[in-house]
């Protein structure tokens, strides 16, 4: 082919895609189911593990909104091998617990992204699979996890979700029962029950100091610091109603100054947290940590850092007349703006 001929043909196919449809539809003709087996062994069950911590790794890194649509597509593909024929029993547990791991991770990233219908849905879906695996550990995650979603949006079913997610606890790590005690905490707090709500955190703090470093994968993000900041996340409620909110930011600074880079959502939401505490004390040092919180959030595609933000935005109307915090409330209006 003469060199003139085969630029002209490149050319062509170049306008074609262009002119084809939008540069997504054009993508997504190009899509085909990936077979599933008609066998399914330990190694389907091993991959459809490590996609779950990697899909987990991203989501603490640069929040739920960047790969929410890969996940699903994966749960879709996993969500197949439940229809395939297994090699043992246990192969079919495992395999479930697999699936239902990864549906926890698909829901928790919908949530974080506000997409709060499909996170219901992969919650759902989770907790059967935990129910078949016969897996007490995950069924406890999943409803922990609806229960943080029902807090969020102020449902009146946070507490019976976070008590529920306690039945049976026995039968779990003295970790897994920390972060059980936290939620139903949490929730506690939104109702304003102050008393019962330091209970909880105290038992969590008990458990916590009980707890050995062997603990599940989907577990394995709540170290000491997630532990302080989601603790932190229940007593700034209950400064809404009346509460010392030096507790709360002890809490919330100890996870900001201890979080690992690999959570780095986990760091900023507990710092926006700790800093809308912090200026009506301090507006002057609290507009200060606002910037580098901003600087954090450009990373992450996470609705609940916009939320924190919003809500930060409103906390620092008062303190309006300070120049730094004219200056964060403008920063903060144009990262809500993108």
């Amino acid at each position: 082919m003469h060199r003139r001929s085969f630029l002209g043909l490149g050319t062509a196919v170049a306008s074609g895609v262009m002119l084809s449809g939008s540069v997504s539809e054009f993508l997504a003709r190009a899509e085909s189911p990936t077979p599933v087996p008609q066998w399914v062994g330990r190694s389907e069950v091993a991959h459809v593990t490590q996609s779950a911590a990697t899909f987990s790794e991203w989501e603490h890194l640069y929040g739920g909104g960047l790969s929410r649509e890969a996940v699903g597509g994966q749960l879709r593909w996993a969500a197949g091998l439940l229809e395939a024929r297994c090699r043992t029993s246990v192969v079919r547990r495992e395999l479930h617990a697999a699936v239902g791991n990864l549906a926890e991770v698909a829901g928790w990233m919908s949530y974080d992204a506000g997409a709060h219908d499909s996170a219901d849905r992969y919650f759902r879906f989770g907790l059967y699979c935990a129910e078949r695996a016969e897996d007490q550990s995950l069924r406890a995650t999943i409803l922990s996890d609806m229960a943080r979603q029902a807090v969020s949006l102020r449902r009146e079913d946070a507490i019976e979700l976070a008590e529920l997610a306690q039945v049976r606890d026995d039968r779990l790590t003295a970790r897994e029962r920390s972060m059980l005690h936290v939620v139903r905490g949490r929730a506690l707090a939104r109702e304003g029950r102050i008393g019962e709500c330091l209970a909880a955190i105290e038992c969590a703090d008990e458990h916590f100091a009980q707890s050995v470093t062997e603990t599940p994968p989907w577990m394995e993000y709540y170290d000491a610091a997630e532990m302080r900041g989601d603790s932190g996340h229940a007593l700034f409620d209950l400064v809404d109603h009346g509460y010392d909110p030096h507790p709360a930011i002890d809490r919330l600074d100890f996870a900001v100054h201890h979080h690992t880079p690999k959570y780095a959502r986990s760091k900023t939401l507990s710092l926006i947290k700790s800093i809308t505490l912090q200026i009506n004390d301090d507006p002057g040092a609290a507009a200060h940590r606002g910037l580098e919180a901003l600087t954090r959030a450009q990373d992450l595609r996470s609705q609940r850092v916009r939320n924190y933000l919003r809500d930060l935005y409103v906390a620092t109307k008062p303190h309006a007349r300070y120049g730094d915090v004219t200056d964060l409330r403008h920063q903060i209006a144009k990262t809500l703006q993108r």
